[in-house]
Parts: structure tokens; sequence; C-alpha cells
């Protein structure tokens, strides 16, 4: 009887005694993936609808564009820097008139005539070389005032006397309950030597200054300091 040779081996070839490992499995998914999954998944309510979706707030841009300054005049008025220039009518309604004024005042500082358009019925509007122009014109005209001012306030005589040279000098004081005047004297050294409160309307002349100074300093001045 003629025996066949098996050449098929067992895969288990643990030692004796050990038990055999069962043969692993590979699971292979009958579904392929999703090429892209979504982004953001739909919730579903209790009653089975879908809420509409809400769209994402937008980011704001990078650049914003500001908004452009506002125009400082309208053509008859014009305000900067403390300034305001106004066109206006004269009095006899004939012509045009521009005021300068400063920030707080009622009272213009500047009042001067304005040119009108060639067809003559409205004045020239104003721009900004034109303000700068009258702002220039109204600063002249508060300095030559101040200077004015103090050229009233304050008297001065310069006179030799004796072997010394004098300066003698009258501040009016225009207080509204109380005005007067300060009569001083200073010497060629600089130096004050005498001051007396005298009346407003004191007259200082070379000839008053001389009178008061060789009295003493009293005979002319009236009223003591």
């Amino acid at each position: 009887m003629n025996q066949q040779m098996s050449f098929e081996f067992a895969l288990d070839t643990a030692a004796p005694g050990r038990a055999g490992r069962a043969a692993r499995r590979r699971s292979v998914s009958l579904h392929t993936p999703p090429v892209q999954l979504p982004l953001q998944l739909a919730l579903v309510s209790a009653d089975g609808t879908v809420p509409a979706r809400t769209s994402a707030p937008q980011r704001p841009p990078v650049f914003r564009t500001e908004a452009s300054p506002p125009r400082l005049g309208d053509g008859r008025n014009w305000s900067e820097g403390g300034w305001s220039a106004s066109i206006v009518r004269n009095q006899d309604g004939d012509a045009w008139v521009v005021q300068m004024r400063r920030s707080g005042e009622s009272e213009p500082v500047l009042l001067a005539p304005w040119a009108t358009e060639r067809d003559g019925a409205g004045p020239k509007p104003l721009d900004q070389p034109a303000f700068n122009a009258l702002v220039k014109a109204a600063a002249d005209t508060l300095e030559r005032q101040a200077r004015q001012m103090h050229a009233s306030l304050h008297k001065r005589v310069a006179l030799n006397l004796g072997s010394g040279r004098w300066e003698v000098t009258l501040d009016l004081v225009p207080d509204e309950y109380d005005p007067h005047a300060l009569l001083s004297a200073v010497d060629d050294g600089g130096e004050c030597v005498a001051r007396e409160r005298v009346l407003p309307d004191f007259k200082l002349t070379s000839a008053t200054a001389r009178a008061w100074i060789e009295a003493g300093f009293r005979q002319a001045a009236g009223e003591l300091w």
C-alpha cells in the first residue's frame, strides 16, 4: 500500500506546553473615508428641524480710512488758533466788512473793509492765506494798543540837577474805586530814592520834576505815599 507524503506544515511552532496563539486578523473597512470633513456640523433640534446658521462676524479692515477734518470756514466765517473772522455787511448795507475777534471776547479787535466779487453781489470768500493775514493784522493792532496804553500810563522825564542826573517817572494806576498815580525819582546809580502818591491828573514835566526834587520830594507831590 502506497502512502502519500504531505508537505503541509503547521504554522504554530510554539514549544510544547504553551498555548498556541490565535491568528491575528485585520479588520478592513468596507466604506472608504470621505475626502473632506465638514468644518461645522449642523445642529438638529429635538423636533428634527435644523436651525438657521448665523454668519460669523466680519473682521474689521486692516487699513481704516479716517474722515477728512472739518473745514475751518464756510466762505464768510473762519475760526482757528483762538481767532475767528466773520464777514458781515457794514452799517450802511452797501459794502462788506470783516471782523476779527479773539476767543471769549465779544468786541472785535479788528474791523476792516472787505472786497466783493466781480458781480458786486457777495463778498469774496475767506481762505487760509486771507485768514492768516487778518490774524497778523489783528495781532499788530493789539501790540500797538498795548504800547499806547503803556505810554498813556507811564511818563518819564530825565534831567540834570546839580552834580547828578535824575530820572522821574509817573505811573498812573487806573483803579476803579481809587485812581491815583505814583511819582518816583531814580538817581544816576539806578536807585529809587523817593516814591510818593499823587493825584491821577498830576502833570509831569521837567519843571514839576525839578521842583519836586529841590523841595525834598514833597512839595509838588501833595499827598504822601
